[in-house]
């Protein structure tokens, strides 16, 4: 939107312009520097943020993603604008140099930034005169002395990180479309949110539900009421957190991640 308001912005400046250039000459040349401004906005998407090209940037950000696809943590910093800024908690340390930010490459390189950035593309980023962000603020970049690099990280705290869930946003969300499926009573929807095989526990006793198909054959007896109803009042910011996997209710519904899978793997009748 801010984009489309400084476009709407230098249009309405160079309209106004050209009119009042009409009026006292009768002729229908725009300005040199308006026409260049306009045409640069136009052409080049990045332009806000100081960048010269489109191209400029689209050839940096290939080989920034690239860089981080491959664990390059070497050739990432060569793309790095110093001081880095890095921001987590409400507080910021600097990165001085490529030594530094190797050397906590993991740290400031994590899997919520990684994926952000990855999937990040070029030709929908937010831009302003502040930058260019990537993701939600994960990353910003910038030019620097006349070099593109990131200026600004922003690493979101991940409260589920005892749980091993490393990706929080992952994991509100998966939470939530359980909340929904279970609300909505979407048998097979939930029965692809378990890790298989299921520990279903009752009066000291466990049974293991090992397929989908049995899940969804099963469900009434597993998803009953009181489970259903823990689940749904569950708030994603309340959930007990440990080494054994994220608690719903009183116990519940434990959730885990598996691989790169977030899923139920216990319920407790």
């Amino acid at each position: 939107m801010k984009k489309i308001a400084l476009i709407l912005g230098l249009s309405v400046a160079v309209t106004a312009f050209s009119g009042q250039v009409m009026g006292n000459t009768h002729s229908n040349t725009l300005p040199t520097a308006a026409a260049a401004a306009a045409a640069a906005v136009s052409n080049n998407p990045y332009y806000v943020a100081g960048i010269d090209s489109s191209e400029e940037f689209t050839t940096y950000f290939s080989k920034l993603q690239q860089a981080v696809k491959d664990g390059d943590s070497k050739s990432v910093a060569d793309l790095i604008s110093y001081p880095l800024r890095v921001n987590k908690s409400g507080k910021s340390f600097m990165i001085h140099s490529k030594e530094q930010f190797v050397q906590k490459y993991n740290r400031i390189i994590t899997t919520e930034v990684k994926e952000k950035l990855l999937a990040q593309k070029a030709d929908n980023v937010f831009v302003n005169w502040k930058g260019i962000m990537v993701g939600d603020g994960e990353l910003w970049i910038g030019k620097i002395d006349n070099k593109l690099g990131v200026i600004a990280v922003n690493l979101i705290d991940n409260p589920y990180a005892a749980a091993g869930i490393t990706n929080p946003t992952a994991f509100n969300h998966f939470l939530s479309k359980l909340q929904k499926d279970v609300a909505a009573g979407n048998k097979a929807e939930v029965a692809d949110s378990i890790a298989y095989p299921l520990r279903v526990n009752h009066n000291g006793k466990s049974l293991e539900i090992k397929t989908k198909k049995q899940f969804i054959a099963n469900y009434d007896s597993i998803m009953t009421a009181a489970v259903k109803k823990k689940l749904l009042a569950q708030k994603a910011d309340k959930v007990t957190v440990s080494w054994k996997g994220v608690m719903v209710g009183g116990g519940e519904l434990w959730i885990g991640q598996f691989g790169e899978r977030i899923g139920v793997f216990a319920v407790n009748r």
